[in-house]
Order: C-alpha cells, then structure tokens, then sequence
C-alpha cells in the first residue's frame, strides 16, 4: 500500500531529532535554556570579504562517508547537498528531491529529483550519481564512517530514470526520511571521486555553494564560493552561492589560544567557547553569541563489557552510582547542558523511570564493588582482588590541549570509590584505532543522531569493531529491540519499544550517561548570518562580513 510522504512526515516529526557524529565538544554555558536557539542580529549582507572560523580540532577526513566525525560536518554541511533538509525546528523540507514516496511498508523510497543539479566539476547530479553514492557506501570494500549506520539494511538503488532514484530496503526503515536530510548523506561526484582515489579525503568534489580550495595540515581548511552554484538553498535568503569570497576554518585547540585569535580579531567566529569566557563576551557589544541545542545520544561513557574489569555488571553499575554528574554539569559545563540519565537525551525521550537510575551514591558503588570481590584497599587508596589492583583505563582525545576535562574529573571522582582509572590521551587517529579493537575501558564521547535509531549505532552487534559500538556489545536481545524500532511506523508504538530499550541498557549498565550539551558560538558584531540546520551543524551561505 502506498503511502504518502505527508503522513509520514507528520509520523517522523513527533518521533524524530537529528543526527551527526563523535568527537570532542565544547564547555561553554548558553545565553538561554538548555535547548533554545539564538541568533545573532540581522545585519545586511555584504557581498565579498573571507572570515576566519576557530575551531578547537582537524577533521579526520573531509570524504562525507568515511568520516565518524562532528567537525567534518561543520564545514562539509555547505559544501554539499542532500536529498531533504532539516530545519532548525526538525522540519523537513525538499532540497535535491522536489517530491517523494514511501512505500511497501517503509521497505522502499522513491525521490524526484530537480533536473538543474551539478556538482562542481559540472557533471550532472542525477538518479545514477544517487545511486553510485549509496552503492559506495555499503560497499564492503569501501571503510564507511557513520554513513554506514545511516543506511542500515540497504538493499539497492535504482535509477528509474533519469531524475527518479528508488531506494529499497530489508525491512521498514523509520528514520531514513530523517537520516536523508543529513549532512552525512551528502553527495560527491562519482566521475571527480573515481579520478581521485584517496585524495576526495582532502577534497571532495560535492554540489554546494563552497567548495575546497586547500587544506594545510594542522593549520587549516581554506573554502571558496562556488559561483556555479544558482540554485537557493532551502536555508538560505538569497539565490545562488555564498556572500564570502573565502572561509578559513583555523585548527586552534588550545582554548586560550583560540580566544585570544577571536578577541584580537584574528578569526570573525569561534566555536567551543571555553565556560570562563563566555559571559564576558556576552555582556560585550562588540560579539553576539549564537547556541542550539544538540540532541542525539548525549556525552557519554561507553564501557567495553569485554575487558577486564568492566566486563563485570557490578563494577559497571559501581562506575554508574560513583560519578557525580551535577559536580560535572556545574565545574565544567556551568550550566550550558543537564544531567544525562539515559543513552538518549531527555530532549528525545524522557521518562520518569529513566531518571530513577544511578542516582550519585559513593556507598552504593563501593557495596558493589565489594560484592564483586574488590574488597581489599591499599595504601593508595585503590582496592584490590587477589593482588590485582582495580583499574580502568579511559580512552581519551587529545587534540592538542590535553585530555578533555570531563576525563579528569571522572578519573578523580571514581579515585573516591576506590579506582584508579588511566586516561590514555592520544590523538583521534589511534583513538578511533583503540574503540575498533575493544582495546580499553572505552572512551566518552558523543553522538549525533536525529533519530532514536541513533541507539542502533551504539549498541547494535553488527557494528563491534567500527562506529560506534565502543562498548563491544553484541546481544541478540538488544539487536531484535533496535530492529523492531528502526521497523516500527507507529510513532506510540515506537517511543513503548525504545524506552524498554533503554532501561535494559541502563539495567546493563553499558554506558554512563553524562552530560545533554549545547553547540556555542560567537561571532564579532560585523558578522551576521551563521544559522544552524536541524542537525545542530553551521551552515554559512548566508555569512556575510562588514568592513
């Protein structure tokens, strides 16, 4: 039976939030509610110019589906172009795709494509480009990043014809209408990506109105306005490409560092804005500051259940019961998030019975710890079994500055229980390399989603040994619970089945949740325009920069 695409969108907008990737975050407090949107005043545009954007961290790769990483995003977002798009407030809206269908039980999904799409080597951006896109990234032979999840139980495309692709599936797939608005979903050119070999990972060739002009390693990733670009992006106030000539995106990790180039004027706008600064830039006249919630799976502590000793349920529970969340929310974050309780955000379901897990108890983590043999404590204060002192080890980025804070205080707050936790703070590299392996405790770290879907990639059997499933899970109950969500169309139905869900995680203890952030920036006054899509990413076609 055939069903129209109004009804289901009705359907995804009452179930459905964004999605992105992982990495490091920002600490920095919101000029509103958790979970407000700000926008800085509306200058009039000016044509020309480039501004300089901090960031506190590289981008892995800038190919849309290798990368697991939220900083791709941020500047591939207006380099490229989806099937749909997101809006700020979870609507969805026609972009390449002028209309579209779903039919036989969500399994298949025919989009109509506009006809006067190219990428930027001229080359049309047809059905059959469509195609090419979905067909690498569920190659096996092709390394996906969290383009895979995204287009979990993909079976084929079809060119119907020219400017008709059809997309078919396993079984229903809830969340695709969502997932296909996202950046991650992007295109690239298949004649440009096949010409390149590994060089797209520096600069692919994609369809929006910025393009790649050089990356310098370490330093930065310069983009140039597109001027082929003629159409008007679903976002955006004017028709055709950018506002600026130029935008540089400046890898700055040291906090410091990176408020020092904004405030002297070196860079325009900065992101990851450290908390003791922003209420002195938001009492200034001379920035304004812009914030949005992220939603998703919020920064959280994947534990490996497969390596000794949180391979133990009780030393997991212990982890969860003697991590202070409020002293987290409040020495670090002062107040730009809230309280985690679960692997979803509250922002995307929250529950009374959620919120009775863990409460902070250092009695009660240390009760289990000693119901789990660890009972004996030394002189450093670390407990032991049979000789054998009781020890994590935290897998920790460090992008330049050091591990994140939220690391340390953790380690310091579980040395009051009795364990000694290690951050191995290494580069994002060999970080991504040590959760494929299940080679530590786990890493903390978050995740993008725009669809409580987002919990497949976390937690689903199939993805050990990828993104995101650090904590090496694998349990057919699990991966029958996710597979019914994904299938499930009935958005009651679907919110019953994924809060079940997640009381068995928490019940596992396969995570501690943490922290539900905000995206901060700032920008100087004679900047105007930097918007966010439904995903949370900067989009900056509208950018524009006075003298």
């Amino acid at each position: 039976m055939k069903l129209k695409i109004y009804l289901v969108l009705a359907m995804l907008v009452a179930t459905t939030w964004l999605l992105g990737a992982c990495g490091p975050s920002p600490a920095a407090e919101p000029t509103k509610a958790a979970g407000a949107t700000s926008a800085p005043p509306v200058a009039a545009p000016v044509k020309g110019g480039a501004v300089t954007i901090g960031l506190d961290s590289e981008p892995p790769t800038m190919d849309p589906h290798a990368s697991p990483s939220a900083v791709t995003f941020y500047i591939s977002a207006s380099m490229g172009e989806s099937l749909l798009y997101l809006t700020a407030d979870r609507q969805l809206k026609p972009w390449l795709a002028e209309s579209w269908e779903v039919t036989d039980g969500g399994k298949t999904y025919t989009f109509k494509l506009r006809k006067d799409a190219k990428f930027q080597d001229g080359t049309a951006l047809d059905a059959k480009a469509i195609k090419w896109n979905f067909d690498r990234i569920a190659d096996p032979k092709y390394k996906a990043g969290s383009a895979l999840t995204y287009l979990q139980g993909y079976v084929s495309a079809d060119a119907v014809d020219d400017y008709t692709v059809r997309v078919n599936f396993k079984a229903g797939n809830a969340p695709f209408l969502t997932y296909v608005a996202s950046p991650v979903l992007m295109f690239v050119s298949p004649t440009a990506t096949q010409a390149q070999g590994d060089k797209v990972n520096q600069a692919p060739v994609m369809s929006g109105p910025y393009k790649i002009d050089e990356w310098v390693s370490k330093q930065q990733i310069t983009l140039s306005r597109w001027d082929g670009y003629t159409r008007k992006t679903p976002y955006s106030d004017h028709d055709g490409a950018g506002y600026l000539d130029k935008v540089i995106w400046k890898f700055i990790p040291e906090p410091g560092t990176r408020m020092a180039t904004f405030e002297s004027g070196e860079t325009q706008v900065v992101a990851t804005i450290p908390a003791q600064d922003l209420a002195r830039l938001s009492a200034s006249k001379d920035y304004t500051i812009a914030s949005k919630a992220w939603v998703g799976l919020p920064r959280i502590w994947a534990l490996n259940v497969t390596l000794p000793p949180t391979d133990d349920l009780k030393v997991r529970q212990a982890i969860n019961y003697g991590v202070d969340k409020d002293a987290i929310v409040n020495s670090i974050y002062k107040g730009i998030g809230t309280k985690a309780y679960a692997p979803l955000t509250m922002a995307m379901l929250d529950d009374p019975a959620l919120r009775a897990f863990y409460p902070y108890d250092v009695n009660k983590a240390k009760q289990l710890l000693d119901q789990a043999g660890w009972n004996t404590v030394g002189a450093d204060g670390i407990r032991t079994k049979g000789g054998k002192r009781l020890e994590v080890v935290l897998n920790s980025i460090d992008s330049g500055a050091g591990p994140d804070q939220i690391n340390v205080l953790v380690q310091g707050q579980l040395r009051l229980i009795g364990m000694d936790v290690k951050l191995k703070a290494q580069a994002r590299a060999p970080w991504y390399e040590d959760n494929y392996r299940c080679a530590t405790n786990g890493p903390i770290l978050f995740l993008r989603d725009g669809d409580w879907n987002g919990l497949n990639a976390f937690f689903s059997s199939a993805l050990v040994g990828s993104n995101f499933n650090f904590a090496c899970i694998k349990d057919a109950e699990i991966d029958k619970a996710l597979e019914q969500g994904r299938a499930e169309s009935d958005p009651v139905k679907r919110k019953a089945l994924y809060l079940e869900l997640e009381k068995k995680l928490l019940d596992q203890a396969l995570t501690v949740p943490l922290v539900d952030e905000l995206s901060v920036w700032a920008l100087r006054a004679n900047v105007s325009g930097l918007k966010f899509n439904g995903f949370t990413y900067p989009m900056i076609n509208d950018l524009s920069m006075k003298k």
